[in-house]
């Protein structure tokens, strides 16, 4: 498990994110809040959960939803497909659950990391990367948003794989990475994941990484590089909604 101190930085995180006390982040039970200020124009649904959970929806749907998940416990809450019988058309598509793991030390990921920084040289073979992935696929692992930095390990001249680090507990700490389609099965995954992770944890004492519970294969790389879990979520984004990443 991370430090203490670390779990206080993300507590604090999360209750500035969510609106939230920490108290109420751990209590058991069901939470529903308006969106906060600097995403009252987001027309999506965030639910996070640690003992219970906490569920930011749009004003106008603060009614509707607090009725909705009257006798719904915190496990079905965390499942997109209880959202998606809620909503029904109004929903786009519900993305989740994602685990989220911490790291707070750096020992053992030397020996794990390879790659090296990208930089403005190297634009034309990320964008070859990019054209060889699904835009979701691009957009939900970090690298439409403002990353802080780039790593990518070659084959040659080819980039077969990139890692970003974008603001998470702090900023430049949240590590999201792809591979190329035809350089999957190499370990790839798990040497850029490290790399990006001990630039992060060097510069601001911890790295975020984040699964879906449905790929092993993302989780596993989690365990090998001794992420420790804290925390779920689920976002739901409606028909007119656009994306949002926390």
């Amino acid at each position: 498990m991370v430090e203490h101190t670390t779990r206080e930085r993300v507590d604090a995180f999360w209750a500035k994110t969510l609106g939230s006390s920490v108290a109420d982040l751990h209590a058991p039970g069901v939470r529903v809040s308006p969106n906060r200020l600097d995403r009252e124009s987001w027309r999506g649904i965030y639910v996070f959960g640690f003992e219970g959970v906490t569920i930011n929806v749009p004003m106008d749907m603060l009614e509707s939803v607090t009725s909705a998940v009257v006798g719904h416990d915190a496990e079905s809450l965390l499942e997109p497909k209880t959202w998606q019988e809620f909503l029904g058309e109004q929903a786009r598509s519900a993305w989740g659950p994602v685990m989220h793991y911490y790291r707070d030390r750096l020992d053992g990921l030397d020996e794990m990391a390879a790659g090296r920084r990208l930089n403005p040289r190297d634009a034309e073979a990320i964008a070859a990367l990019r054209s060889a992935l699904p835009f979701y696929e691009w957009g939900v692992t970090g690298f439409t948003a403002q990353t802080a930095m780039l790593f990518g390990i070659f084959e040659g001249d080819k980039l077969v794989a990139a890692a970003n680090l974008t603001p998470g507990p702090d900023a430049a700490t949240d590590v999201g990475f792809v591979i190329h389609p035809d350089a999957r099965g190499r370990g790839y995954g798990l040497q850029i994941a490290a790399l990006a992770a001990r630039q992060a944890i060097r510069m601001h004492g911890v790295a975020r990484y984040r699964a879906l519970t449905s790929s092993p294969s993302t989780m596993a790389i989690a365990d090998k590089l001794g992420f420790a879990p804290y925390g779920r979520n689920v976002v739901v984004y409606l028909n007119d909604s656009l994306m949002m990443m926390a």
